[in-house]
């Protein structure tokens, strides 16, 4: 008889953990009240190799980047839905030293793929003075339009339980746990709420009739395109009030770094706030925690990029008794 699994958590790391177990057949149920966390649904979603703010490599991008792409060209075919794009970014450099940082920084293996050509801005509401670094090769994932269309295949197969979890739950009758509830397992798992360093990010929906469609922006926040001259900008980065409330500061902090860059005319029309699950060394956090549970957690703001291929890796682990890489074992912190 195969072991079954409650995966705790309907995000992007308990989605596509998910559906790499469904893929191999693996028993598993999802429980998650959607209320709890929305920091998947309120990300950018952008698939980007590339530390922009100071032009490095993704730690293990390598092999991040092709299992991501292989993942969602895949399920966009299985799950009949259009959600990943592929979008070019244009950096707006702030200074020259920057325009010089990138062009060094071009030449590296790996960036020499992605740190495409700088160019002078043809956009009156743009000036950019300094012109603007083609960033190549990324692209972007609808995670609201995944996370919903996951969501109505896993209640059509009687796999989701919508309900506030705890030990005397239905689904975990008999059951292995994993949580992929990002931050919040440090109030249910205290033992390694040390290795966690939470950050509030929020975001707004603006109307632009002056922003490009056909690509994104960046210069301290985003602008991603999402249709009918609307945009979602981000984000905020902030320790403290770890909820999901807005906050006015939070919304003066993205206009001024909008209006930073951007000259045009533009409407605020909805802001969201939600709490990345950090961890304090930047890595991923899997694992046992104790017998018969496990956690699937930990990406940041780069679980798109990262989750397709560590979620293989983990069920390996679980199903096959392959070893963690230690570097992303959650032993490394107890």
């Amino acid at each position: 008889m195969k072991k079954e699994f409650t995966i705790v958590g309907q995000g992007l790391a308990g989605s596509i953990l998910s559906m790499r177990m469904f893929e191999a057949g693996i028993p598993f149920k999802v429980v998650d009240q959607a209320q709890h966390s929305q920091s998947s649904r309120i990300a950018a979603g952008l698939c980007n190799p590339v530390v922009l703010k100071r032009q490095k490599w993704v730690a293990d991008a390598d092999i991040y980047l092709p299992a991501a792409l292989e993942f969602y060209q895949k399920w966009e075919r299985k799950l009949d839905l259009k959600f990943h794009h592929p979008i070019p970014l244009d950096h707006v450099f702030h200074n020259a030293g920057e325009v010089n940082d990138w062009q060094i920084n071009a030449e590296k293996p790996h960036l020499q793929d992605h740190l495409g050509k700088i160019h002078d801005s043809t956009m009156a509401s743009v000036p950019a003075p300094h012109g603007l670094g083609r960033l190549e090769g990324v692209f972007w994932l609808d995670t609201v339009a995944f996370l919903d269309r996951w969501r109505n295949f896993l209640k059509k197969e009687g796999l989701l339980f919508e309900e506030e979890w705890n030990t005397n739950s239905e689904a975990s009758n008999g059951q292995s746990i994993i949580y992929c509830n990002g931050h919040l397992l440090r109030h249910s798992h205290p033992q390694i709420a040390e290795a966690f360093t939470p950050t509030k990010g929020e975001v707004m929906i603006i109307r632009a009739e002056e922003l490009p469609e056909d690509r994104m922006l960046h210069a301290g926040v985003f602008t991603l395109p999402l249709g009918n001259q609307t945009f979602k900008v981000g984000a905020t980065y902030a320790h403290h009030n770890l909820d999901e409330t807005t906050s006015s500061k939070g919304l003066d902090f993205l206009k001024s770094k909008l209006e930073a860059f951007y000259q045009g005319p533009y409407e605020v029309l909805e802001q969201y706030a939600g709490v990345r699950p950090n961890i304090k060394d930047r890595r991923p956090l899997l694992g046992l925690i104790r017998e018969s549970e496990y956690t699937f957690n930990g990406m940041g703001s780069r679980g798109v990029l990262m989750a397709p291929y560590l979620a293989e890796h983990f069920m390996n682990y679980l199903i096959r008794a392959s070893p963690l890489n230690p570097k992303w074992d959650l032993q490394r912190f107890t």
